[in-house]
C-alpha cells in the first residue's frame, strides 16, 4: 500500500486483512491493515484502526478509520469476536 496513513511495524495487530468496502452503489474487495493500540497521551481509550488499500480506487481517497473504545467497550467487542470465532471454528469441523 503506497500512501499509507497507519504505520505498520512488528507491533501491528494484523498487517494484512481481507476487507470489503461498501457504498450505496458498489462493493469492492480490498486488502487492508487492522491495528489495536492505545495512545500514549490518552491511555484510557483503546484505539481500533483500519486502513484499506484504495490505490486505484479513484472514488475513495486514502484514509484510515479509527474508533476510540472505553475499556468496557473493548471488552464487549473482544467477547463478541471470540464468540463468533468459536462459532466459525465449530462450523468448519
Amino acid at each position: 500500500m503506497s500512501n499509507r496513513i497507519l504505520s505498520v511495524n512488528a507491533y501491528t495487530t494484523l498487517d494484512l486483512v481481507s476487507a470489503r468496502l461498501e457504498t450505496h452503489d458498489d462493493s469492492l474487495s480490498l486488502d487492508g491493515v487492522l491495528n489495536v493500540a492505545t495512545e500514549d497521551e490518552c491511555p484510557d481509550r483503546v484505539i481500533l484502526g483500519i486502513e484499506l488499500d484504495t490505490v486505484g480506487v479513484d472514488a475513495v481517497p486514502a484514509h484510515a478509520d479509527r474508533i476510540e473504545l472505553t475499556p468496557d467497550q473493548a471488552e464487549a467487542v473482544a467477547e463478541s469476536l471470540q464468540d463468533y470465532a468459536d462459532d466459525v471454528r465449530s462450523a468448519s469441523h
